[in-house]
Parts: C-alpha cells; sequence; structure tokens
C-alpha cells in the first residue's frame, strides 16, 4: 500500500466549499459525468472521469479499455457543526487492480478553507502489486493536484 498525502487552500468558506463539492455542475464543468444521491443529511457524489490511456504508465495503458474510466465516489457530510469536516472518498477504475481510499479533512479558519487529502492506494495483484501502486501514485498526484487547482477556479 502506498499513501499519498496532498494540501490545498480555498478561498471559500467551509459551508460554500462543501456545497461546491455537491454540486454536479462543477463536477461536469471539470470534464467528469457526475450524479449525487441526497442521502440526509449527507450526500453521495458519484463522479466518472475519462482517463486518458496516454496519461498513464505504459504496464497499465495496454491493459485498459479505449473508454476507461475513474470512477470516484464521495461521502459529503450535510450537517457540519463548528469549522472542520471530514469527507470519505473511494475510488476505482475498471480494468485496473489499484483501489484508493481517501479521507479528506477541511478546516475553516477566517472565512478560508483548507483541505488536506490522505489517500491510500493498493493493489490486489500479488508479487506486482507494489510495483503497480509505484507506477499509480504519480499519476493520481498529478490528477488529483490538478483538480484541486481547478476547485478553487471554477
Amino acid at each position: 500500500m502506498r499513501t499519498l498525502t496532498l494540501n490545498h487552500e480555498y478561498s471559500a468558506s467551509l459551508s460554500a466549499f462543501l456545497l461546491r463539492l455537491a454540486d454536479v455542475s462543477i463536477w461536469e464543468s471539470l470534464g467528469s459525468e457526475a450524479h449525487a444521491e441526497h442521502m440526509d443529511p449527507d450526500t453521495e457524489v458519484t463522479v466518472k472521469t475519462p482517463m486518458p490511456t496516454s496519461e498513464l504508465p505504459s504496464t497499465l495503458a495496454s491493459r485498459l479499455p479505449a473508454d476507461a474510466e475513474l470512477v470516484e465516489v464521495y461521502m459529503i457530510p450535510g450537517d457540519v457543526i463548528g469549522d472542520s469536516a471530514e469527507i470519505r472518498m473511494s475510488a476505482h477504475a475498471a480494468g485496473v487492480p489499484v483501489e484508493v481510499d481517501a479521507l479528506i479533512t477541511l478546516a475553516e479558519k477566517d472565512a478560508r478553507t483548507s483541505l488536506c487529502v490522505r489517500a491510500e492506494i493498493s493493489s490486489s495483484i500479488p508479487l506486482f502489486g507494489a510495483m503497480i501502486e509505484q507506477a499509480v501514485v504519480p499519476v493520481l498526484e498529478k490528477r488529483l493536484g490538478d483538480r484541486l487547482e481547478k476547485l478553487d477556479r471554477d
């Protein structure tokens, strides 16, 4: 298992940022297909994003179908008390023997929100799992880092 940690600051308040994450149109503006299911008081958002094989290590790209997509599921809390919140996220892609489980920690200070993502990447392939995890970490770090930047602009 590999661990990835990313941090980002947003100019929005915590409640505004959570509303933004639960808004399907925000994800769609980032080039993904999204669906939200409200489970009082929380919102489960499923995001599907195409995975161009050109962005993947060749060992994975050769095994993927041309229309491969990353499926992320976010559980966004709807009843936040105080100045912090946690979001659970899981991700997978059909044909890729890798699972991602992440805890996203949010904290508000002075009407700004800081975000910390701690993701664990694991592969179910015996013997070669560690090599696959190592190959996926830089790809995930780039894609997630880009998305975190774009969430602040769009």
